[in-house]
């Protein structure tokens, strides 16, 4: 499967995909933003667009159906919940299902909610082997999803703990936005000699985003998102998160851990 992620440059920091099966000669554009450069893209390539995958229905993520839909006609694929929520949406994807697939490679749907209640993020698989993953407004570099507009917390916490902590530590990350400078400074707010943390903080000043931004895999993110670390957080992150909330909790139930630091993100 081949990989193309594109930096809108939008307000609110937006990452479009394309992906592109070279075994079915289909592609498939995830969240797309602005349907210009995506159209300029696919003429460079003399491809046709196929598919449309929204993770949710948050307009920042649908807002250049519109556009696509009428110069390529391609279906267009969403959570059960946001058929009429998102603009042509017509064929709800559930977990499980396979898109793209083709006899080495497909993307599975995993049903995420928390950030909405109709979420999906795409898990690459080839040769049988989990390859990336794709999480929208799920999980980020070094944070996870907000709930303000019509997400849980809890529902969250219980989408992140049981389905993304007992992926392989080789998958590769690509989130739904740039957020990585700001969650990596909460991180280091909570814990401050996190030395992985530090050296991507330094890391930050090489590159920019809509040119080389890095993709991580899970086996960075389990030490620099403190969201991937609830099971069994150190006893330095621990303090913090009591300092800061004057909260204990049971250390049997991470989603509480997860919710306190979900809070504090808020605020922060």
């Amino acid at each position: 499967m081949e990989i193309f992620r594109f930096y809108t440059r939008s307000p609110l920091r937006n990452f479009t995909y394309i992906l592109h099966n070279p075994e079915l000669g289909k592609t498939l554009s995830l969240d797309p933003y602005d349907s210009a450069p995506i159209r300029k893209f696919l003429e460079e390539k003399g491809w046709n667009l196929d598919f449309i995958l929204n993770t949710h229905e948050h307009a920042d993520h649908t807002s250049g159906n519109e556009g696509l839909v009428n110069l390529y006609s391609p279906i267009v694929y969403a959570h059960p919940g946001a058929i009429g929520k998102i603009p042509h949406a017509t064929h709800p994807v559930k977990k499980g299902d396979r898109i793209l697939a083709s006899q080495n490679s497909h993307l599975e749907i995993l049903d995420t909610p928390g950030h909405t209640f109709c979420h999906v993020c795409l898990l690459l698989v080839e040769a049988g082997k989990r390859k990336a993953i794709f999480t929208g407004d799920t999980l980020f570099n070094a944070g996870v999803g907000n709930c303000y507009r019509g997400g849980d917390a809890e529902i969250l916490a219980k989408t992140v703990l049981e389905q993304f902590y007992p992926m392989e530590d080789e998958i590769l990350l690509y989130p739904g936005h740039d957020y990585w400078e700001t969650n990596l400074r909460f991180t280091l707010s909570l814990d401050p000699n996190n030395p992985s943390a530090l050296e991507e903080i330094r890391r930050l000043e090489t590159f920019a985003p809509d040119e080389d931004f890095p993709t991580n895999d899970l086996a960075l993110e389990k030490k620099i998102n403190v969201f991937l670390r609830c099971q069994d957080p150190s006893s330095d992150l621990k303090q913090a998160v009591l300092q800061k909330t004057g909260q204990s909790w049971d250390p049997r139930l991470p989603k509480n851990f997860f919710v306190s630091l979900r809070t504090l993100r808020d605020k922060w």
